[in-house]
């Protein structure tokens, strides 16, 4: 009897293994190293009873260890942990947004807005009007899982230069509802009801609305400006990587192969799990924008973003221009020179939506 115990208490122990190094990866060790010790056991007790049936001596059972690991490490590795991955980062996190507000920019006034999109979510954001109305305004869009503190540095610049600001919680995230965060599916959507609000409130030039979009959200504005152009009078974009696997530069090892092998799967992951493609790469929506005027600013410290960005640079139209960073992380730009982005960005759209 003990004899038929070790088999699934040895895979139980492989399978806590597994799943430690999947909660690693997705940020939940504890609650993956008991899901996988659980489904080892399980699998392995199926296991013992389906391939003894005919007896302690059958070719398959006493390969059993081998046959069942060689199933088991590759689903791990190349189903459930991109999967794991793709759940953990569409999950909603609802929290309050407290602790700060335009007034901590330099706004002498601000007002809570409520917008609601098309699918009768609603997005929770901040309006601060421009300080000579009606006047151009900026919409600003934080990173992937952030909210809108996330561009506070930016709104405190743009704000003080005069421009209406319009800070908001992307879907499923900060106070804004939503049952998933959609990785942009939705969020383009979502940007351009944010625009139509903008342009119909009375303080905002409809014809000088610009946005500033920061890592994720620069995603969120590029895919945005590609569906609707006509909505945007400038774009500032910081931080943006890949939408596709066209977009990953030339792997110049096997570790880079590896690495664009599972963002793959990841992405296939991502669309089986949201029901919908991704969007265009990025290297055919910046061919293709003609209009509005595009502002990158990369971190030539992030290498993939420093590679990414140059293989942007080839392709985009004469409307982009690429600052790449040399010394600043991925978003590091303000952080490294804070004097030089600001005129860079103030200069970008005072040029773009007048001064």
């Amino acid at each position: 009897m003990m004899k038929r115990w070790f088999f699934p208490a040895f895979n139980a122990l492989i399978c806590v293994g597994l799943g430690a190094l999947i909660g690693y990866y997705i940020g939940q060790p504890a609650a993956s190293i008991v899901i996988g010790g659980a489904a080892g056991l399980i699998a392995g007790l199926m296991f013992e009873w389906l391939s003894g049936r005919r007896g302690m001596q059958s070719r398959l059972y006493r390969r059993r260890v081998l046959l069942l690991v060689a199933l088991e490490i590759p689903l791990a590795v190349f189903v459930i942990g991109p999967y794991a991955l793709v759940l953990k980062e569409t999950r909603p996190d609802p929290h309050p947004v407290c602790c700060e507000t335009p007034l901590d920019y330099g706004a002498s006034t601000y007002e809570e807005v409520q917008i609601q999109t098309a699918d009768g979510e609603t997005l929770a954001g901040w309006f601060v009007p421009p300080i000579d109305p009606p006047g151009p305004a900026i919409v600003l869009l934080h990173g992937a899982r952030g909210d809108r503190r996330g561009a506070a540095w930016h709104a405190g610049r743009l704000i003080r230069a005069g421009y209406g600001v319009l800070l908001y919680d992307q879907r499923a995230l900060g106070e804004s509802t939503g049952q998933v965060v959609s990785l942009g599916r939705l969020d383009a959507p979502d940007l351009l009801t944010v625009m139509a609000y903008l342009a119909a409130r009375p303080e905002v030039d409809a014809g000088r609305i610009g946005a500033v979009g920061l890592s994720g959200g620069g995603h969120i504005a590029l895919n945005a400006a590609y569906q609707a152009p006509d909505r945007f009078g400038a774009l500032w974009l910081d931080g943006i990587q890949a939408q596709r696997l066209e977009d990953y530069p030339t792997a110049e090892n096997a570790g880079e192969q590896f690495a664009t092998f599972m963002n793959g799967l990841i992405l296939m992951m991502a669309e089986i799990h949201l029901g919908s493609p991704w969007p265009p790469a990025f290297r055919q929506i910046l061919a293709e924008l003609d209009q509005p005027p595009v502002f990158i600013v990369a971190a030539g410290q992030d290498d993939f973003e420093r590679r990414v960005n140059q293989n942007y640079a080839r392709v985009q139209g004469a409307n982009t221009q690429l600052w790449l960073i040399e010394e600043a992380g991925h978003l590091g730009g303000p952080v490294i020179m804070p004097d030089e982005y600001e005129r860079r960005m103030l200069a970008f759209f005072a040029a773009a939506l007048g001064e």
